[in-house]
């Protein structure tokens, strides 16, 4: 039953911090042209899909969301779709490299989640940046609350 408790837990914070990573990487690719899709699998078929969906979806979805909420000038734009590509196939090689395994690649997920923003965050002015953390922040908020589960009920 440990061990069971133990892939559960895995699998739900790689799916927390996989979708975490990918939160700014999703808003640019919604403005890639398919010539700029991410590439397809190594065997030639379609790319890998997670729980969540195409990662080119979650980031066209992404950027299409930070651009309206941010204000992004076009040139804000194309910087931040090049971090995002640069992320994904950071990625996605954490993803096929099987020598690491459990809290090594967690750890490796992280840490390239917070160069990825740190990168977004060093390309927005002030009010931007202010307004990315706050997106951040609330990201952080739902996905911690989807893992703990709903609150418990008022007390009477």
């Amino acid at each position: 039953m440990k061990l069971q408790q133990g892939t559960a837990l895995f699998y739900v914070a790689r799916v927390a911090i996989v979708s975490l990573a990918l939160t700014p990487v999703s808003l640019l690719a919604q403005q890639t042209d398919p010539a700029t899709a991410p590439p397809s699998s190594q065997d030639g078929g379609p790319p890998p899909r997670g729980p969540h969906g195409d990662p080119a979806e979650r980031q066209a979805h992404m950027l299409e969301s930070m651009t309206k909420r941010l204000n992004l000038s076009p040139d804000q734009v194309t910087q931040i779709k090049a971090i995002q590509a640069d992320n994904e196939t950071q990625m996605q090689a954490i993803h096929s490299d099987s020598s690491l395994q459990g809290p090594d690649r967690h750890a490796k997920m992280m840490d390239l989640h917070k160069a990825e923003n740190d990168k977004v965050r060093a390309v927005l002015n002030d009010d931007q940046r202010a307004k990315f953390d706050a997106m951040q922040a609330k990201h952080h908020e739902h996905m911690q609350r989807d893992h703990d589960g709903p609150p418990p009920p008022p007390a009477q």
